[in-house]
């Protein structure tokens, strides 16, 4: 009487094992899933930022472009402005150097 008894609590612990066995097998599939999944949107994030970024350096060196020639078209119109200042004095401060000296323009 106790020999099946054992026999069956041996066949319920076997059944219960191969129920764990299979429940580790499927709860490792289910993290393997995860952790691919998580590679994969770790990979997109990645590359939507590295587009993200080169979006905005190109907008960035546009930008630095258009801020440079604005700057050199400035510079440009200041230097004509100090220029035509400075004529009109050059003219004079040459006409009165050179009768100064004696030499007599025509």
């Amino acid at each position: 009487m106790v020999s099946p008894a054992i026999d069956k609590i041996k066949e319920v612990e076997k059944d219960c094992q191969q129920k764990i066995d299979q429940a580790h097998l499927e709860a490792e599939a289910v993290v393997q899933g995860a952790l691919k999944k998580k590679r994969e949107l770790i990979a997109e994030a990645r590359e939507k930022t590295r587009k993200a970024m080169e979006e905005l350096a190109t907008r960035a060196e546009e930008n630095a472009r258009t801020e440079t020639k604005k700057i050199a078209v400035k510079e440009r119109e200041e230097i004509d402005e100090l220029k035509e200042k400075v004529k009109p004095r050059l003219h004079r401060a040459l006409s009165r150097i050179l009768r100064e000296i004696g030499i007599q323009l025509k």
